[in-house]
């Protein structure tokens, strides 16, 4: 009697077998997916890892967040033709390129570039700009900075002295930006200018940059 039942025992005992197989499987497939989780949370924002300016806020989310917000007020604004700005600029006192005058503009391949003569814009030590030129670009700033445009600031070279053309452009560059320009502006020196003249370029983005 006793040896019939071991022997039905037996066979079921046998074929439960799979289910610790299938136990240690799962356990696995779980610890896998937590790992995952757990490796992929600090980039998300929520965790506390590599956080600057307070919990829950990453470095790479600052940096996105600012990257969007400045995209984001470019694609705001619109982009104008440069005719069109020349035409607004005209109004403004800016004469045709070639007159001679201290301020003068011209639209040339999609660019409207605008030339200060030296004489007008920098002030005797040939670096730092004129109270008359400082307005003019600071007008200028307050009409780009409603646009879409990139823009450019071009030196040439006096004398082959590059740091004073540097200068020249550090010096439009800073009264743009204290005017309240705020996207970025490329510089640029050269000594294939004539005249030592400083010139302000904007783009029309349809039309290629500059």
């Amino acid at each position: 009697m006793n040896v019939s039942v071991q022997t039905a025992v037996e066979p079921q005992s046998e074929g439960s077998l799979w289910l610790v197989t299938f136990a240690d499987l799962t356990a696995i497939l779980v610890a896998f997916f937590v790992l995952i989780y757990a490796m992929s949370s600090p980039l998300s924002g929520s965790g506390d890892a590599s956080v600057l300016g307070g919990p829950g806020v990453s470095a790479v989310d600052q940096s996105s967040h600012r990257r969007d917000t400045r995209s984001g007020q470019t694609s705001s604004l619109p982009t104008l033709t440069v005719d069109y700005l020349a035409a607004v600029f005209s109004d403004r006192g800016l004469a045709p390129l070639g007159d001679g005058g201290p301020l003068s503009q011209q639209v040339d391949r999609g660019r409207l570039v605008i030339r200060f003569a030296p004489d007008f814009a920098f002030a005797s030590d040939g670096r730092a700009l004129r109270p008359l030129a400082g307005g003019v670009v600071a007008d200028l700033s307050r009409i780009l900075s409603g646009v879409a445009n990139p823009i450019s600031v071009m030196s040439s070279v006096p004398s082959e002295d590059w740091a004073l053309a540097f200068d020249r452009a550090d010096s439009v560059v800073a009264a743009l930006r204290q005017a309240g320009y705020s996207r970025p502006i490329e510089r640029f020196v050269t000594p294939g200018l004539s005249d030592d003249a400083l010139l302000l370029i904007i783009s029309d983005q349809r039309g290629g940059g500059a």
